[in-house]
């Protein structure tokens, strides 16, 4: 077991779960219909979700719990909208009071926000920067499963290896996702793209060169094989790519894009 963790806390998947659950429509008359929401409610739904996460996890874990909650920054400037403008172009609405309970949060809690970011990059810098004890990731995101580290999702505590981690994103690379926007390889789903990472490259293999680095040959052969570039292949990579430590420049406060 860990012992003294700190959860580092999907705040984005909380924070619309306790919007949407106080959402209450009213009928004025027989043509009028309106929406509205509470936003005390709101707040107390989403401390009821924050003391449960932390009552499922102790458990699992020794010690005293703490915690840090990741919040993602507006949606315009986001760094993947900048190399991808199509990135979650085609997201619907969020539910009332989301940013005033936001901004009740980041006032309560040890909660933070990077404007460029996401929320999952957040967790994965603090999951992979050494500068908190113990970390695990908690968030149901499979997104969070190309992070190596602790991830506490679905109600299960699994250790991600780096190796799995880089299998789990460069498997990301080929198939894409059609929630964020971002297409991947055309017409690459995930049991292709399982055996395309699995193939071992032709020849003996360098013991120096990792695991990343031949499949990402084999990635690009993919790529090229559809009439399309290393660049294509790149853009996929980046936009797919969850930040780690190493993709994220503190002291700037820049992304840092993976290269080959």
């Amino acid at each position: 077991m860990l012992n003294n963790p700190t959860l580092l806390i999907d705040g984005d998947m909380l924070l619309y779960k306790a919007c949407a659950a106080v959402e209450r429509e009213v009928r004025w008359d027989d043509s009028n219909h309106v929406l509205f929401s509470n936003a005390e409610e709101a707040y107390e739904a989403f401390q009821h979700s924050l003391s449960k996460v932390c009552l499922d996890i102790t458990p699992l874990t020794t010690g005293v719990l703490g915690y840090r909650i990741a919040f993602s920054g507006s949606g315009e400037s986001n760094f993947r909208r900048k190399l991808y403008p199509e990135y979650k172009a085609g997201r619907s609405r969020k539910p009332l009071c989301y940013s005033h309970l936001l901004g009740l949060i980041l006032d309560s809690e040890p909660a933070s926000r990077v404007d460029t970011l996401e929320g999952d990059d957040l967790l994965g810098i603090w999951a992979t920067n050494g500068k908190c004890h113990n970390p695990i990731i908690v968030s149901d995101d499979k997104d969070m499963r190309t992070v190596p580290g602790w991830l506490y999702r679905q109600g299960e505590l699994t250790q991600v290896s780096k190796e799995q981690a880089d299998y789990n994103w460069l498997l990301q690379t080929l198939t894409g996702d059609a929630t964020d926007g971002y297409p991947g390889l055309p017409g690459c789903g995930p049991v292709t793209a399982e055996k395309l990472l699995n193939r071992m490259p032709d020849g003996p293999v360098d013991p120096e060169i990792s695991h990343t680095e031949w499949r990402w040959d084999l990635i690009v052969q993919a790529y090229e094989a559809k009439g399309l570039t290393e660049d294509d292949a790149l853009l996929q990579a980046r936009l797919a790519r969850i930040l780690r430590a190493s993709d994220w420049d503190s002291e700037r406060k820049e992304v840092i894009l993976w290269n080959p």
